[in-house]
């Protein structure tokens, strides 16, 4: 069994709150750093091993990295279930995983998307609604 997701990581030595709270005592502006590096990491879950590693630079879409990280995965161990969150949720990475690596089982969260649309229009979205039923 294996996990996918994404992290930002922390450019400087010091804290975001302790940055912003020695500028509330500066008069002058600070400069603010909008791009930071990321990684996505797909991990084996029983030994905490790292299969798969994607880096980029955030913020970005989680999306793209899924791919790449999972083929690492694939490579180095049989996978038999992967989990992610919805920030992976396309048919497009269900397809990957259960086309591509023969992975039967694949949980991604479903993401509606904003659209009020009770069920998924495709495919493998429906199957993972079908296994998995909204609960109040």
């Amino acid at each position: 069994m294996a996990t996918v997701d994404a992290t930002g990581l922390e450019v400087r030595h010091v804290s975001t709150h302790y940055r912003i709270r020695r500028a509330q005592g500066d008069t002058r502006r600070t400069h603010q750093s909008r791009r930071w590096p990321k990684v996505t990491v797909a991990a084996h879950t029983h030994s905490h091993l790292i299969l798969g590693v994607a880096l980029g630079e955030g913020p970005t879409n989680d999306a793209p990295d899924f791919a790449p990280a999972l083929r690492q995965a694939a490579a180095l161990l049989p996978l038999d279930t992967v989990l992610a969150d919805a920030a992976y949720d396309t048919e497009a990475h269900h397809r990957l995983c259960h086309e591509d690596f023969g992975i039967p089982h694949v949980v991604i969260a479903l993401n509606p998307r904003g659209s009020g649309r009770r069920w998924p229009r495709t495919p493998c979205r429906r199957a993972l609604r079908r296994a998995f039923p909204k609960t109040l």
